[in-house]
Formats: C-alpha cells, structure tokens, sequence
C-alpha cells in the first residue's frame, strides 16, 4: 500500500478529504510524487503527524482519527459536535498537541479553535478543545487570549503556547480536561525588533526534556531568509539563545512537529527541516544548517487540491536506519591574513623599483583593479599617496559586487568574491558585540544593519566606518524595505523606510537626515500605494521607486513628501493578463540609467522575465538579453554591472551558491534560459546581500610617495 522505502526515510504526506479518494505522498529526496489508495485514509484530512502516528479528520462522521502507520491501529476520538451558529461562519483548528503517544491510557489531546466570520474574517469566538481517547465527548474552554505559534509544546503537564507579543502562555493540561483555565504568562525572550511579528512563524517544540522556541523569519513577508532558536530554563523560566541542537533535528510543518536523533532517521544532524507547501505547482524543502549558518532549499511539485488537508512529515523512528556524513568545513582566507611565500621585504621593493609607484598611469591601475583579488584591490590604497588621493578614479573602475554574509555570531561576516571564488572574513565594525546582525539593505559599499538589541548601524565593512542611525522606536507595521540616496558620511545623505499598515492599507515613511538625532515620521493617509512588492525601493534621480505587488510602480519625493502613481503606466503582468499576486520573487534594480524589474513565478518555469520602463512611452518593454550587463540579484539590493568578459556576459547571478572548496554563486544564463547551477539544490547563507566594493578609505598620510 506505501511507496517503497517509506519506512526508511522521511516522507511528505497529504490526505485530501472528499476532493480526492488518495493519499499523495512526496519522496523529497527523489523528488517525486506518487498517488496511493490507502482505505484508512479516504475521506479523511490530514491535520498533522506525530511520532508514526497520523491525525486525521473524517468530514462525514466529523471524528478525529489517529492512524498508527506502521500497523494501521486507529485511535478515535469524540465526534465534533461544535457547530457554527450562522451559515458564514466557519470553525478553523490552527493547533494541536499532545500530552503522550495517542495509544496511552493518559494521553491528553488538545485543540486551538477559533470561529471565524467569512464575511468579514474576523475572529468571532477563539476556544479549547480537550479529551482523552475514548471519551465520549469533548470539554470545551472558552478562550480570551489569542494564540499566534504554529506549534504547542506539552512537557510535564504544562502545556507551552505562543501569545500576542513576546510572551508565552503556560496551561495546565489537567485543569483543561476538567474544563478550566489555569494559566501563567512567561516572557518570551528579548528579541529583536526586527523581523516585526507578520514576518515570523513561531514554533514551540518539545525535545528531550527541553522546550524550543523556533523563528523562522521573512523579509518583506517574502521567502525565509534566516532562523533563530531560543531554549527554555524551565526552573527559572528564562529563555536563552541557542547555536546549535547538537545530534538532533527539528521536521516543522503546517500545526506539527517532529523531533528525532538525526542519526536514527538517517539525515543530517544540527538541522531544521521545514516543510512550506502550498497552492500551485511548486513548494518548498528547507534544510537549515545551523553548523555554518546556511539554508538550502529542494523543490518538489505539489497537488493542487482544495486548500483544506495539510502536508505533514512523516519521519519513521524504529526502522533501518543509516548516516550521512556531512561535508567537512573549507579553510577560508582572513582578510588582513598575511601570506608568508608571497611577502616581499621592503628593501627589496626599493630596490628592484627604479620609479615610482606614483608615475603608473592611473588608466592602467584601473585595467589591473577587476583582476585582483579582494586583498590585494585593498593594498592598492597603500601602495601610494597619489593612488590614494585618486581612489574615486579606481572606485569607478569594474568592480563586481561581494556577497556579504554572517557565518558565526562573533562580530564577523564572510566576503564571497564571486568573479574569483575566493572567501574572506572581515569584521562588521559594529561598536557592539551583540550578534547575530541582520541585513537590511546595501548600497554604494554601505550596508544598513540591526542588531540583536535592536540598535541600527550603517557599516562599510571594507574600511569598518560605522554611522548609527536613531531607534525606529515604532517600527511595528509591515516592513516594506529600506534605502538611503548616497553614502552616510555624506551631509545630504537620507534614509528611507517605508511600511505598510495592512490594517488600512496605508503606507508610511520614516526620514532620517545625516546629523539628525531622530527620524522624521511621515503619514499618508491617501497614499496610492497600499502594497509593495518584496523588494527594496531604489532611489533614482532624486526619487525613491517603488513597485507594488499589484505591478503599479509608485513614486516617492523625499524634498516634496509626496507620493504618486506614474501616469499612464500599465502595471506588470506576467502573463494572459494574470496580475502579479506577491507570491513572485520580484526585483527591481537600475541598469545604465533605466528601471528595470526582473521576475519569476516559480524554479520549475527557468523562463526569467527582465521588463524595462520606457520613460518616453510610459510603459514596460520586454528585456531578451543584457549585452554586455550582469545582473546581482537580492530583494535588499540588487546591482547591474558591466561584464568584466565574454563568459559573465548576459547572466543573472544571485546570494546561493554551490558548497564545495571553492564556493560558487548560482547563475542563471539568459541565452541558454537556464541555471548553470542547479539553483535549489544550492546553499543560501541565513542573511546574506550584496554589497558594492566601496575601495574609497580616508587619506593615509603615513603612505609612502
């Protein structure tokens, strides 16, 4: 009846309820789908899977069903006599757990509900559901608090949920079987204030006697870029921030979890796997690896039915297990490390130089620059105090952008050349010690950071110049991205970051002037733009761009305060006159002069769309091939430079890349429309960007000459 090896590995599962009489389950390492006819399932939703053990919903006899899948036991539950009271509304279960393995005499089932009105899609009523198995019905606890985490977490007869905020509610698991609230609230742990909480799925978990708290976080509410874990003192109810899970790994999914010895099911250790299946035809495989602090994602097709039954991991525990041994770590070079064969003593310069460094003409220092590796672009500003004054000339010269990125929280961040594919380690500058950062945007060698207590910097790691920037104490709308006009040593330099209020579909705008000791608090309550792509504005000609997930490109004046819908303009489309929804991966970048946006709908399609804006005839012209251009794509900053040869020509690289001795950022060919590296089968770091080579340093009055 189960695909082959389904009890040797991890599977994906879904049952579909009366739209379809099998069972689909998706092999993720194979990457393939396969269609089941499993008596025990047809009919039924699948709400979650834990320890072997699957649960179901029956919608005819509405019971909850867990279905043993080594032996294909039952244990039912009560049927669901809970009814809505009016025909809009609807009954949706966003969480369940467990006391114990549903076969054991004592084992306590607990459902989150809330009634929602679908006419309005507000919460009408929120609610407990609890027994025991074989009870012949269910206690219902009615529920003033609202309950947010994907995932409860029982352990010890306390069972732990996320709440609104940064707290976690505490109840008693004994008290809600008799119909009663007993409950405490803890603290969550003092997290930063960034990603904001619509850009968050929180899970709880419960592992060896310990409780987990999983973030995993969005930017602009777009695909996961980074993770963090938190474990809980339970004698003192604090929380602390953990690097690593040691020999175990976390499968989350939809309301479920499961945690395992990774050696027992045959995968990676220290990792999280998450499970982000949806509508359409692709979803999602995450593996995060917190040994290096890097993602990857596979991608596997999907079943479109109604949105009703759940994907959930079934990860088998008591069968034939194997290893996998993971790729050992790569040396990588220090940034200021000093290369014992390749020093020349000083003398030895003197002598075997009969001019001056002085007299090269600066033409062919500029020819020489795209050839060096990060290191040596670097020493250039040492070589001479004439190089030095003239390093706007260099800084104009082929620079490719770096891929920036945090390895490990000790203050410093790797460099990836991708031209060369060398990696180096620099320290981020940041006057506190206080790690992880997080990447918000880059531009012209700068990049805007927060850290962990939530204090925002703008940092040239190159020569480790740092500006801070004043607390945005409330930043708590939807972040739609950041940008600045010039670098912030500059007297006219101006940040920007816009937000969105989902709540009225406003946009608003913090200011930030070099000098200034707080933002500037912009409110629009008649702004055009109620949307906005995930992707950071671009500032161009004296104004900032931004483009709506509806396709509109909306346009802001910094000097004016202005918003506006450029006239005339068709707003993107992708195809047949289908609007972008926000589910795409938009980019929007300049390139010699234009705007342009480049986007795909998903990695199956290899069919990348480049639009450019036409000022003159107000409208966007299809984009077949860059030239000589290569694009450096990223949703915090995105660059379009001048291939330095024939061979980057007309390619499109982003922050992925190949694992191996020498690390490789994915491209996509636009002449062959392909992937030369399989792109989801790459490595993401956490939180990664490009950053632009900013070689302009302060003079050195101590070169030589």
């Amino acid at each position: 009846m189960f695909p082959s090896n389904f009890f040797y590995e991890p599977w994906i599962i879904k049952c579909h309820g009366a739209n379809k009489h099998t069972t689909t389950f998706i092999d993720p390492m194979k990457k393939t789908v396969e269609e089941k006819s499993i008596a025990e399932m047809k009919g039924k939703l699948s709400l979650g899977c834990i320890d072997e053990w699957l649960f179901l919903y029956d919608e005819q006899s509405k019971e909850f069903i867990f279905l043993d899948l080594n032996s294909l036991s039952r244990v039912r539950l009560p049927s669901l006599t809970e009814e809505p009271s009016l025909p809009r509304e609807t009954i949706v279960f966003t969480n369940f757990s467990l006391s114990s393995s549903p076969n054991h005499p004592n084992c306590v089932i607990i459902l989150h509900g809330v009634k929602l009105d679908m006419g309005t899609y507000t919460v009408q009523e929120r609610f407990f559901m609890c027994c025991q198995p074989h009870d012949a019905r269910w206690n219902k606890i009615p529920l003033d608090q609202e309950i947010n985490g994907l995932t409860s977490a029982i352990l010890d007869g306390k069972m732990y949920t996320c709440g609104v905020g940064n707290c976690v509610i505490v109840f008693d698991v004994l008290s809600l079987l008799a119909g009663q609230l007993d409950a405490r609230t803890i603290s969550a742990p003092n997290l930063p204030r960034f990603p904001i909480k619509n850009m968050v799925d929180k899970y709880l978990v419960e592992s060896c006697g310990r409780i987990y708290l999983v973030r995993l976080h969005r930017y602009c509410q777009g695909p996961i870029n980074n993770i963090d874990i938190y474990c809980l003192d339970i004698s003192s109810h604090e929380w602390f921030r953990v690097e690593n899970i040691g020999e175990l790994a976390f499968f989350l999914s939809g309301m479920s979890y499961v945690s395992v010895c990774a050696i027992d099911v045959g995968v990676e250790s220290n990792c999280i796997y998450y499970l982000s299946l949806g509508g359409g035809n692709e979803g999602r495989i995450y593996k995060f690896c917190l040994d290096d602090q890097t993602m990857a994602f596979s991608l596997t097709p999907t079943v479109e039915t109604a949105n009703e039954g759940r994907f959930c991991w079934f990860v088998p525990t008591r069968r034939l297990k194997r290893t996998i041994m993971g790729s050992s770590a790569q040396p990588t070079n220090v940034l200021n490390e000093v290369n014992a064969d390749k020093v020349i003593m000083e003398n030895e310069i003197t002598s075997s130089v009969s001019r001056p460094w002085s007299d090269l003409p600066m033409d062919l220092v500029e020819l020489l620059l795209p050839h060096l590796s990060l290191v040596d672009a670097l020493r250039v500003f040492t070589v001479c105090k004439s190089w030095n004054l003239s390093s706007d000339s260099i800084q104009k010269a082929k620079t490719w952008p770096w891929l920036m990125y945090q390895e490990k929280t000790d203050g410093t961040c790797k460099l990836l050349d991708p031209l060369n594919g060398k990696e180096y380690t620099t320290s981020v500058g940041l006057p506190s010690s206080v790690f992880p950062i997080r990447m918000l945007s880059s531009k012209d060698g700068w990049v805007i950071v927060l850290d962990a207590a939530n204090a925002m910097f703008m940092s040239n790691p190159l020569n480790e110049d740092v500006v801070k920037l004043p607390p945005l104490e409330d930043f708590d709308e939807d972040f739609c991205g950041i940008t600045f006009t010039s670098i912030p040593t500059s007297p006219d330099c101006v940040v920007m970051a816009f937000c969105a209020d989902i709540l009225n579909g406003n946009i608003y705008i913090y200011k930030w002037h070099s000098g200034e000791e707080d933002w500037t608090f912009i409110y629009d309550d008649e702004s055009p733009m109620r949307t906005a792509a995930k992707t950071n504005p671009v500032f161009s000609q004296g104004e900032f761009y931004c483009l709506a997930e509806t396709g509109e490109l909306g346009v802001f004046n910094p000097v004016e305060e202005t918003w506006r819908i450029l006239d005339k303009l068709r707003p993107l489309y992708l195809e047949d006159d289908v609007p972008l929804t926000g589910k795409e991966d938009c980019y929007l970048l300049e390139l010699d002069g234009n705007l342009i946006s480049v986007f795909k709908c998903n990695y199956f399609d290899n069919d990348i769309r480049i639009i450019k804006l036409d000022t003159e005839k107000m409208e966007w012209i299809p984009v077949k091939d860059l030239a000589g251009w290569t694009l450096f794509l990223d949703t915090r900053a995105s660059f379009a430079k001048p291939s330095p040869h024939k061979s980057w020509s007309n390619k499109i690289l982003f922050t992925a890349f190949c694992s191996g001795p020498i690390k490789i950022c994915a491209t996509y060919c636009m002449e062959s429309k392909s992937y030369d590296i399989h792109f989801c089968d790459t490595k993401n770091p956490f939180d990664s960007v490009w950053l632009e080579p900013n070689l302009i340093r302060k003079c050195l009055m101590d070169v030589p000459c």
